[in-house]
């Protein structure tokens, strides 16, 4: 078996992460509570942390989110 090289193993580590940039329009309604929600973190955070890095933590805590929930919630920003 052929043993690979590190050139190699971090090329295939680097095709595994991709990252796909969008662009979202946010009013000021939501970004007021955008930030309101990010000092609030910040205030207990080791690290400071930035409205992507909230925006991304958000997405995945909705996962667990019950869908009449964010169904209700979607109507709201509708």
């Amino acid at each position: 078996m052929k043993e690979r090289t590190t050139l190699e193993r971090t090329n295939s580590k680097v095709e595994k992460i991709k990252e796909y940039p969008r662009s979202y329009r946010i009013d000021s309604e939501i970004m007021d509570v955008l930030k309101e929600t990010l000092e609030r973190v910040n205030k207990v955070a080791p690290k400071k942390i930035g409205e992507a890095r909230l925006i991304k933590a958000l997405i995945l805590l909705s996962k667990d989110i019950d869908n009449k929930i964010l169904l209700k919630a979607i109507k709201e920003v509708w």
